[in-house]
């Protein structure tokens, strides 16, 4: 005979009565772990832990407990429900989130905040889940998952929305609404048809581009990209040189500025001040400041100052 398992934690609520429930599916089905993990293909260790109060498990491990188990499709919602409950209780953000209800949705801001509440409202599951889950994983890539949970983007278009919806387990009686809302929030903005359906037509080819040496071949390539994606890969090409820039200087980004970022004559020019006693071991001089030189790729410049020059980026996702 195993050894009987430790009270169920309940200092956590919600997560203790979804390991009740799992105890009390098993017991009611008089099965060991070791016979449990049979029928579901999980280890015993997995199965001991979901059950255990200590931690919130996977919500695919709980589906096939319970189903291991000899549960139905009532059992199964059942303990989605406690679940859900568990994740929410864990993660403890929900009650400071606010977002419009759909119908008040007016711009893409209030959709993006509107549709991280829905994530959240249903526990938080992981992007694959909501890929899985969605039941159109075509329409819903990972990545787009993941720049919709994180407030990068919305959704392409309606059929990503409803997809995204359907991952979160909101029911399809409930889609109008937010497709309502998605209508108003995006119109005028050419977002789905201008921006974000060539962009991600542009991305599925991505995975070809390996190969491109050359900057006329990246040019082409960039011709893929309307003019806000080719803007945007520009942008963060951009960051990630000032990024360096900072590192050379023994900053972060968010702790140093540079004291001019000009153009000239096709190039980006950076001018940090350093005094002479730091030039070369150590960051530029707090406060330092310099007036624009006469030349801005460095002739002219004060001869404490360090000027960088870059030949400005290609057009190229970073």
């Amino acid at each position: 005979m195993g050894r009987r398992e430790n009270p169920v934690d309940h200092s956590r609520p919600a997560r203790g009565r979804l390991a009740e429930y799992l105890r009390l599916r098993r017991q009611s089905a008089a099965l060991t772990y070791r016979e449990l993990a049979r029928a579901t293909g999980l280890s015993p260790a997995t199965l001991k832990r979901a059950a255990s109060g200590t931690v919130v498990p996977r919500h695919t491990t709980v589906e096939a407990y319970v189903e291991g188990c000899g549960g139905g499709p009532a059992q199964v919602q059942y303990a989605a429900e406690l679940w859900r409950h568990a994740r929410i209780e864990e993660r403890g953000r929900l009650s400071g989130l606010h977002a419009p209800r759909p119908e008040l949705i007016s711009d893409a801001a209030d959709l993006s905040r509107a549709l991280e509440v829905v994530w959240e409202q249903a526990g938080a599951p992981s992007l694959r889940d909501i890929r899985d889950r969605s039941g159109n994983p075509l329409a819903l890539p990972i990545s787009s998952a993941a720049r919709i949970v994180n407030r990068d983007a919305v959704p392409a278009d309606e059929q990503q929305l409803r997809a995204f919806l359907a991952g979160c387990g909101v029911p399809p009686d409930q889609h109008a609404a937010w497709t309502a809302a998605f209508a108003k929030a995006t119109a005028g903005s050419g977002h789905a048809q201008e921006w974000t359906v060539p962009y991600l037509d542009s991305e599925r080819r991505v995975l070809g581009t390996a190969s491109l040496r050359t900057r006329s071949q990246w040019r082409r390539f960039t011709e893929l990209l309307s003019p806000d994606a080719s803007e945007g890969a520009v942008a963060s090409r951009l960051h990630g040189y000032l990024v360096s820039e900072a590192a050379l200087n023994g900053k972060s980004l968010a702790s140093w500025q540079p004291d001019l970022f000009t153009v000239h004559d096709g190039r980006h020019v950076v001018v940090e001040v350093k005094t002479l006693s730091s030039r070369g071991r150590g960051g530029p001089a707090a406060g330092g400041s310099v007036g624009r030189p006469q030349n801005p790729a460095g002739g002219g410049a004060p001869p404490a100052a360090q000027v960088r020059a870059e030949e400005s980026p290609p057009r190229v996702p970073a």
